[in-house]
């Protein structure tokens, strides 16, 4: 790592710049990103989702938010200042660390309007990323081809959501540079990046439903030619998406949260008019229609299946080495890939045991891989992505005999679940008024989590999708029916365990509430009864756990061979025994 910053710093100084804005993302904007687009990874050794280093010739400062602070301790050199953004962020330290004459460069490719405007200075835009000529055995872009997202399961053709777009664009095209909503908007997928379904493209939208959409030609082949034509869209190398965007004539809609610099200053340059405004598929996008709902069900019941599998199997496993984190997350994948319309994982399993699981988002390797003891809670953080749907769930699970601390944390963490699964709430209620629900009774012993308590999730598209969501930072957008979103409080104690528990949901109506929401469950999972302190819980969240138990045997039980329905059978009457 020493070399690499070295090597970086020398290249810094040869362009006349005090420092380097390393950002963790890519030409895209993208949360899960090609392994050519690793470049903060390359440099650090950080392996999470989000992350930022600002490099100069004599510091070097990473920041991260609170799911990656404990990660970052582990993977990134002592050389680096490690940072969480909740006390202080790259813009905070730029402006305290360099002097308002000192350049500051970063690549136009990798940052947006929203993400420059923080910092208190001019930012020098670089005509080549430095880590991209360093990076000598840098990966080739992925290459696989475009599959069409059938009608059967996106619940709506792509002819008539670009009508629905278009009715909504505030200027003569939009630019659509978020690869999630592209591939929402035409009915598309790819493999692109791993555990998401995206396309790496770029799309303009006209007012009359038709579109460009900028790609690498390599990708297409006849089917996928035919489903571009018949909706009035022509495929272009993506290669040449500067000189078409210098072509638009009038005014052009952008979101400057999700559009590149590049970009943006591409059509300046053109004399476009530029109206910033939010990417108009946001909204529809998380509203699902009643064939992806009724998919997000289907999804889960295979996931349920799945999930209850292989805690059975967790249970009868001796544990005395033999087991480990990252067998049991290869075992749980083997449950997993044999659902129906299965496709792959949503996200790398978290599989965490002791110290493990009180890192937010672990990531095992073969250096970290501990084994599974009958001591200790197993926290297990998983999904799968199907055609049908995306799933997302996390159980904690006693290996021996819990503490009594174990169960008391455990048993609030589920009572702040509840208090979300059972919340009712008005028309153009946002997240941030309901986050207290799940904390309170963490609150009420000292204890917090930090991070959010529900994002949004897609259709056989993104894990973590907006613009919905619960947390203290707050999503400036009203819940409706048709979200999805998790529910998900936890504890962690660093150096011991971590707890958390987490279904999907999507927001309804509540039939005898007028102007009222509330939420259902999708996660068909049981919880860990050995874990809760039932005399901690009133008569309504016992019969709460009660009856999603008996749901969970209901829905799956038809579906399983008979040593697994035994199993379910037997865990689900631990409470009140």
């Amino acid at each position: 790592m020493m070399d690499k910053l070295k090597a970086l710093r020398e290249m810094m100084k040869k362009e006349g710049l005090q420092a380097l804005l390393v950002p963790r993302t890519d030409e895209f904007q993208g949360e899960y990103i090609a392994p050519c687009s690793e470049r903060l990874a390359w440099l650090t050794g950080f392996t999470g989702s989000a992350g930022r280093a600002v490099i100069t010739q004599d510091k070097a400062a990473f920041f991260t938010d609170g799911r990656y602070t404990l990660q970052a301790k582990e993977e990134i050199p002592s050389i680096y200042e490690l940072h969480n953004i909740a006390y202080l962020t790259s813009y905070q330290w730029v402006s305290e660390n360099l002097s308002p004459q000192d350049k500051v460069g970063y690549d136009p490719w990798l940052f947006t309007e929203a993400q420059l405007e923080k910092y208190d200075r001019p930012l020098i835009p670089l005509k080549s990323n430095p880590i991209d000529i360093l990076w000598k055995e840098r990966p080739a872009p992925p290459q696989d081809f475009i599959q069409v997202h059938p009608l059967k399961f996106a619940g709506e053709s792509d002819e008539n959501k670009r009508k629905r777009i278009s009715n909504l664009m505030k200027g003569e095209t939009l630019l659509i540079t978020d690869c999630s909503s592209i591939a929402w908007l035409l009915n598309i997928r790819g493999t692109d990046v791993p555990h998401t379904p995206f396309v790496h493209s770029v799309c303009i939208l006209r007012k009359d439903g038709s579109y460009d959409l900028f790609v690498d030609l390599d990708k297409i082949n006849g089917d996928v030619f035919n489903h571009l034509r018949q909706g009035q869209g022509r495929a272009i190398d993506i290669k040449k998406m500067l000189t078409y965007l210098k072509e638009i004539e009038g005014s052009c809609q952008v979101d400057p949260q999700t559009t590149p610099v590049i970009m943006v200053e591409t059509l300046e340059e053109a004399g476009v008019n530029i109206i910033r405004a939010q990417d108009p598929c946001l909204l529809p996008k998380a509203l699902k229609n009643e064939v992806e709902l009724k998919g997000a069900l289907d999804a889960h019941i295979q996931d349920g299946i799945a999930l209850c599998r292989f805690l059975a199997w967790l249970e009868a496993q001796p544990l005395k080495g033999e087991t480990t984190e990252l067998s049991a997350a290869e075992q749980l994948f083997s449950f997993r890939k044999q659902g129906q319309h299965f496709k792959g994982l949503s996200f790398d399993t978290i599989s965490g045991f002791g110290p493990h699981g009180a890192i937010i988002h672990y990531r095992v390797s073969p250096q970290s891989n501990s084994p599974l003891t009958k001591e200790g809670l197993y926290l297990v953080d998983s999904g799968g992505q199907y055609l049908t749907g995306t799933t997302d769930v996390t159980r904690t699970i006693a290996l021996g005999t819990p503490t009594p601390e174990q169960k008391d944390r455990y048993t609030r963490v589920l009572k702040g679940h509840i208090g979300i699964a059972r919340a009712r709430f008005p028309e153009g209620t946002r997240g941030i008024q309901l986050d207290a629900l799940a904390r309170q009774y963490l609150w009420d012993v000292g204890c917090d989590y930090d991070h959010g308590t529900g994002h949004g999730v897609g259709s056989y598209l993104s894990v973590h999708e907006g613009p919905q969501g619960i947390s203290k930072q707050g999503y400036d957008i009203p819940l409706k029916p048709g979200m999805i979103l998790s529910n998900e409080p936890g504890y962690y104690k660093e150096g011991a365990y971590g707890i958390r528990i987490e279904n999907l949901m999507h927001v309804v109506e509540v039939p005898d509430l007028k102007g009222f929401y509330g939420f259902e469950t999708l996660t068909l999972a049981p919880f860990d009864t050995k874990l809760i302190e039932e005399s901690h819980l009133t008569d309504t969240e016992k019969a709460w756990v009660k009856t999603y138990h008996e749901r969970i045997y209901q829905a799956l039980s038809p579906h399983m061979d008979e040593p697994t329905q035994a199993w379910l059978k037997k865990h689900l009457d631990g409470l009140g025994n």
